[in-house]
């Protein structure tokens, strides 16, 4: 791998986290110098100190609430500030040979500012992909979105870099559960959890993205009412943003109930733990949902936007099961979990084709 150059990743949401933690580590084993920057968003930053990053990343920028206006101009903001902190540390003879993120669009604004090559990454078509498909050098995709798909959207074969299997790969083929979780959770947190119980895990739609849906918010305000007056289940709940912490604590203080069926951590906690420690797993997004259903947990997904081919894949074989309609509520089995092995078999080849590429540049 060329040493000469440094990588520099962006990482402007908390999924960003686990998901390049294993590239940046192994860079740098091989003394391949990262630029770290980060986004002020969800638990990216916390996420980041948890991993042992502290000191090693750049915060810049955060994100711009539902406004299309405010995210458009937050949007070039943060670009701008991107792009000026990167020459900054290119003046000072820091030399960046390639860009790459999960789907960063500020990143891909400033790498093309600054004239550098760009790597990009996603893996829901369905999102806004103008910029990723347009101003990205490469633009690596899961074998599973079909070519049609993916020329409709505008992204050109000649910037096409498929790779077999789930980006999750990428972090999962290192994890190893820890048996002490459940402890540090109530030590954190000062509260006792009854395991005896039906550990459910709920995460709440991305209410701040582009495609999401207002129908996910109503499904998740139902389960809240089914969830927490539930005697033998308990929920922890893993809010995205503060406000939406507000909402979901102001919904649960009018259900009246004690704080004994009920987490909501303080602090971000390991997203693999909980789910490997939960019996299932209930959420509004796409990364946590592939991460449990890997691993082995029953998943049920209320992202209610426009299905991608991952989801619908997972679905096909079983693995994640949707929650469209509030009727589907009532299909939930609340019932603890066999310890098992999951059925997928988890490999390097995410990783092994993302460092590969990467020693190209």
């Amino acid at each position: 791998m060329n040493s000469t150059g440094a990588i520099w990743i962006d990482l402007d949401n908390s999924p960003h986290v686990p998901l390049f933690v294993p590239i940046i580590k192994r860079c740098q084993r091989i003394g391949r110098t990262v630029i770290l920057t980060a986004r002020h968003h969800s638990q990216t930053v916390e996420l980041l100190e948890n991993a042992g990053l502290s000191g090693a990343f750049e915060v810049i920028g955060t994100h711009n609430g539902k406004s299309k206006l405010k995210k458009i101009l937050g949007l070039a903001q943060r670009a701008r500030e991107l792009a000026t902190y990167i020459d900054e540390q290119q003046k000072r003879g820091q030399r960046v040979s390639v860009a790459l993120s999960h789907g960063s669009r500020s990143m891909v604004l400033a790498a093309k500012w600054l004239r550098l090559p760009v790597i990009t990454m996603y893996d829901y078509e369905h999102t806004e992909t103008f910029i990723f498909n347009t101003f990205s050098d490469l633009v690596m995709v899961p074998h599973r979105i079909p070519d049609e798909t993916l020329d409709k959207i505008g992204l050109k074969p000649h910037k096409r870099l498929k790779y077999e299997g789930f980006k999750e790969e990428l972090y999962l083929n290192y994890y190893e559960p820890d048996a002490e979780f459940w402890k540090k959770v109530e030590a954190e947190n000062g509260i006792t959890i009854d395991q005896s119980k039906v550990i459910v895990t709920l995460r709440p739609p991305a209410s701040t993205a582009n495609y999401h849906h207002e129908q996910s918010d109503a499904l998740l305000f139902a389960l809240l009412r089914k969830l927490l007056p539930h005697p033998d289940v308990f929920t922890v709940i893993l809010p995205r943003t503060s406000e939406q912490r507000l909402d979901i604590e102001q919904a649960i203080c009018a259900l009246g109930l004690e704080n004994t069926r009920v987490l909501i951590p303080k602090r971000a906690v390991n997203g693999l733990d909980l789910a490997h420690h939960s019996d299932l797993l209930i959420s509004g997004g796409g990364t946590m949902n592939r991460e449990a259903a890997l691993l082995g947990v029953p998943v049920y997904s209320i992202f209610a936007g426009r299905r991608g081919a991952l989801d619908a894949d997972m679905e096909a074989r079983g693995m994640i099961r949707f929650i469209r309609t509030l009727a589907d509520i009532d299909h939930i089995e609340l019932k603890k979990r066999p310890r098992s092995s999951p059925s997928y078999h988890i490999s390097t080849k995410v990783e092994d084709t993302v460092i590969q590429l990467l020693s190209q540049w």
